[in-house]
């Protein structure tokens, strides 16, 4: 039997009666009769703006006028603060899915600015809104986390000729399963290491990253999991 496709990213979903896409967070076709035909209304028009300023704007009387809807508010939840950038500045913090990089470039970051970015990757009052209007708490925590993680490799990894080894676009190896394992192994290896979190969000976190790296690598586990095997660390539980 063939899996579900989402009709907004294109990727089949599991599990089949999931409904929300794992990957882009988007209601799954015939799973959204319970959202409000003006939140749907919306939550269309805010994907198809452009301005982020004007997005959230629209996004924020959503949540006025539906606020108890779950679809809105995880809507604000993922845009992060792409309101506040700035065209003086580049500043890339300012996507939600960033949060990862204290992982991923640990030494780019004080020990203060590391423990703002887990308060907001746990704690953030717009997640503890979701958390309060999702079904499940657990499953939607899982969830978050996973598509953080996609959106996080699909933009700062396999979006960066540092980490793709490329050089003018062109690339040494285009398997990104073998080319970005070590990064995410390394990752993996620093979630583990971060003792200001709980067993359980260091659990979570390291699953949601492999989780993630398969999906938007082809999901070939031989090259991560040989280079978590090198560093003595086991191989994250597949649950998000």
């Amino acid at each position: 039997m063939s899996l579900p496709v989402c009709t907004h990213c294109g990727k089949a979903v599991q599990p089949q009666d999931a409904a929300f896409c794992p990957y882009c967070g988007a209601a799954m076709p015939g799973k959204a009769a319970s959202v409000p035909e003006g939140a749907m209304k919306a939550l269309r028009e805010a994907d198809r703006l452009k301005d982020p300023v004007k997005k959230h704007e629209l996004l924020l009387q959503a949540e006025k006028d539906y606020p108890d809807c779950l679809e809105i508010a995880e809507a604000i939840l993922f845009h992060g603060r792409l309101h506040e950038r700035s065209s003086r500045a580049l500043d890339f913090s300012v996507i939600k899915c960033y949060l990862w990089h204290m992982y991923l470039t640990p030494k780019d970051f004080t020990a203060d600015q590391k423990q703002k970015m887990r308060t907001e990757l746990f704690e953030h009052p717009h997640l503890l809104r979701c958390l309060e209007l999702a079904p499940d708490r657990d499953a939607y925590l899982r969830r978050y986390l996973r598509r953080l993680g996609c959106e996080f490799v699909s933009l700062f990894l396999k979006g960066s000729s540092r980490f793709t080894r490329s050089i003018f676009g062109f690339r040494f190896d285009n398997r990104m399963s073998r080319v970005l394992a070590q990064p995410v192994a390394m990752m993996i290896a620093e979630i583990r290491a971060d003792e200001a979190l709980a067993p359980q969000q260091r659990a979570l976190l390291s699953e949601a990253i492999y989780s993630a790296f398969l999906t938007e690598t082809g999901s070939e586990p031989q090259w991560v999991n040989e280079e978590l095997e090198k560093m003595g660390h086991p191989i994250p539980t597949q649950t998000c």
